[in-house]
């Protein structure tokens, strides 16, 4: 377990875990789409190109330069297979995450990718 200091979690004087955004309980926060526990996407410039090396043929969307987080790699591939309607995996290689998407789907990840906050995405 990863200790995370009281700057990142700020508690109260009852000590009741504070968000660092609003400042209220977590409990009660509403702030829209906070997870602290997610990579911090505009770091991130993900490029998207096509690929058809050593697959007898068929081409596949890559997506590579992606945080090296597992969870967070099935997470969005999972999310980018449904939006795509079409298989895929993911994987770590050479110290970046690779979503794989079967077929020519680069206009789908693309939009979807610019609508998760990312960085400036490289085509």
């Amino acid at each position: 377990m990863i200790d995370i200091p009281e700057s990142v979690f700020p508690k109260d004087l009852q000590g009741n875990t504070l968000c660092p955004k609003c400042q209220k309980i977590v409990a009660d926060c509403q702030c829209p789409g906070y997870d602290p526990t997610q990579p911090k996407q505009n770091l991130y410039s993900p490029r998207v190109c096509l690929d058809k090396s050593n697959r007898h043929g068929k081409i596949v969307t890559l997506i590579t330069d992606l945080p090296m987080d597992e969870k967070y790699l099935k997470q969005l591939a999972k999310h980018l297979k449904s939006k795509t309607g079409s298989g895929g995996t993911f994987y770590i290689k050479e110290e970046s995450g690779v979503i794989e998407i079967q077929g020519d789907k680069r206009d789908i990840v693309l939009k979807e990718l610019q609508t998760r906050g990312f960085g400036s995405l490289k085509k």
